[in-house]
């Protein structure tokens, strides 16, 4: 048999492998890979606590992982009161958004003049019958204790990641020594992941608040509560914006029953993602991210299938990391370039920090 058949099958075998592992442990892998990326987070805020002036260098190191952890712990508290505070009023008003919900569809049907017809009774019937408005929500809030439970996971696991990372990298690099240098790919992957992140966040904040002060506007329930849904959807590409527009117009039609807040609302969701997504994203990530938008599509696609949600936002950091780590071996390098949207693959590590 030849040696590049061989080397294929070897690789095809390993991939569905491994694919079938992250499916099937999903449910304790998931809260693992969260936990590193809030970890990275923490490290992030922590360095740009260090660049404060006149007080960041004064800081410890022990101070500012601390601080930056006690904000994240914060912020997870305040969203978690947001949507506890919000859950019995959506469902008070699950019944409200319902009937609208059908007065639209009536108006539309009038519109096409059908609303006397036998298909258009038929539809209006099965479409109740299958669209529980109520139902959907409370079983959404239902969750709320089981995503609690995840999230005090995440920060458990999130803790010990902290305590141990230095401990676990002199580790890896003794187990790999004479091997590879691998200090300078494990430096790269950090930098990446950690300018994504933080970036992403920052963008986050800034689309979160224009997206508010949008609803605010027009009056619309629950506009706190989707700006910080809208915020952490920046981290899913493409399908990110098109849900932070989507959700938000969508209530806008169920509270209001008319069109006119709806549309001007769509339109200013969509031009504030649209300078976001395609303006200064673009221009914040030139240097810190190089991946090809097909790949980025497919992995979304892929880490969604097989971990959900949670491989939507998990689907980015991964890919840059394994392009990182194919840049930094010769045997490996061409792969890399096929992930990238340049057409020069990015630099092994060694060459970076030369």
């Amino acid at each position: 048999m030849k040696p590049d058949l061989v080397a294929c099958t070897c690789v095809l075998v390993i991939t569905v492998i491994t694919g079938w592992v992250l499916y099937i442990g999903r449910t304790v892998l998931v809260p693992i890979a969260f936990a590193i990326i809030t970890c990275y987070v923490i490290y992030g805020l922590a360095e740009i606590l260090r660049r404060v002036p006149h007080v960041g260098k004064r800081l410890g190191p022990g101070t500012r992982y601390t601080s930056a952890a006690v904000i994240i712990l914060i912020a997870a508290y305040l969203a978690a009161e947001l949507l506890l505070a919000d859950t019995d009023r959506m469902v008070a008003v699950a019944p409200k958004y319902e009937s609208t919900l059908l007065a639209l569809l009536t108006r539309f049907a009038a519109l096409l003049h059908i609303e006397t017809e036998a298909t258009w009774t038929a539809f209006r019937r099965d479409l109740l019958g299958a669209v529980n408005v109520q139902g959907i929500l409370t079983s959404l809030l239902g969750s709320v204790s089981s995503m609690m439970a995840t999230a005090f996971v995440v920060m458990l696991y999130a803790a010990f990641f902290m305590f141990e990372h230095r401990k676990f990298r002199r580790k890896l690099l003794a187990v790999m020594r004479g091997k590879t240098d691998l200090e300078p790919v494990i430096d790269a992957v950090n930098e990446k992941i950690g300018t994504y992140l933080a970036l992403k966040a920052l963008l986050g904040v800034v689309l979160g608040i224009l997206s508010y002060i949008s609803m605010r506007l027009v009056h619309l329930e629950f506009a706190a509560l989707l700006a910080v849904l809208v915020a952490l959807l920046n981290f899913v590409p493409y399908a990110g914006s098109l849900l932070s527009v989507a959700l938000p117009t969508l209530l806008a039609a169920l509270q209001f029953g008319q069109w006119s807040e709806p549309i001007t609302l769509l339109i200013a969701l969509s031009v504030i993602n649209f300078v976001i997504g395609n303006v200064v994203d673009p221009w914040l990530m030139s240097g810190s991210l190089n991946l090809s938008p097909a790949v980025i599509l497919i992995s979304l696609a892929t880490w969604t299938a097989i971990w959900g949600i949670a491989g939507a936002f998990l689907a980015v950091p991964g890919t840059v990391a394994l392009t990182i780590f194919l840049s930094a071996f010769d045997s490996t390098r061409p792969i890399a370039l096929l992930l990238t949207r340049d057409d020069v693959p990015p630099p092994a590590a060694s060459e970076s920090r030369m």
